[in-house]
């Protein structure tokens, strides 16, 4: 290390008029490079903190983003559900409004009495009253901090409008059966 340093310092002994000049101008750029590393160090601090501070901002949007898109996902996953429900309880109508037609047209030579008596038992009162409140589980999801916590209920809801449209379905199946096996009036 003093080599080094007496190979440095040797050159501006010489440029200068005496040693006390060449000490006083080592000095001077030791202490202009002192300050230099210190300023670099402060820069370096100053865009560590700013970094850090850009780190949590976007961990705040990055977390914002996602709540959103969790809830956007499940709104669409739930809103297809549902109106796959409704198209299927559409179909069961359709059927419904066939086999009237059919108790209609049948009167005439059979007894429909019993298949009438079952396909007035179709209510859709209770189909109606759960997809209410599975489409209310649908809009809570909007409003829940955390809305994979409002998925069980809503898969519980669509379970029970899935329920109701199979007990829908049987009595039209049982309809159909009482139609098919209704007893010929005897003249």
């Amino acid at each position: 290390m003093k080599l080094s340093k007496t190979l440095l310092l040797s050159p501006l002994i010489f440029l200068a008029a005496s040693p006390v000049q060449a000490e006083n101008q080592i000095q001077n750029r030791i202490e202009e490079r002192r300050e230099v590393r210190q300023e670099v160090i402060e820069n370096r601090q100053e865009v560590r903190q700013e970094i850090q501070e850009n780190r949590q901002n976007l961990r705040g949007t990055i977390a914002q983003d996602r709540l959103q898109f969790r809830r956007e996902n499940a709104i669409k996953i739930a809103s297809n559900i549902v109106s796959k429900l409704e198209l299927r309880f559409e179909y069961l109508n359709k059927i419904k409004v066939r086999l009237q037609s059919k108790i209609e047209t049948l009167k005439t030579s059979k007894n429909m009495t019993e298949a009438q008596a079952k396909l007035n038992s179709y209510n859709p009162a209770k189909y109606t009253a759960d997809l209410a409140s599975l489409k209310s589980k649908i809009i809570e999801i909007n409003t829940a901090e955390k809305p994979n916590m409002v998925i069980p209920s809503l898969r519980e809801a669509s379970k029970l409008v899935q329920k109701d449209l199979k007990d829908l379905h049987q009595v039209l199946v049982d309809s159909l059966k009482l139609i098919v096996k209704a007893p010929k009036i005897s003249e």
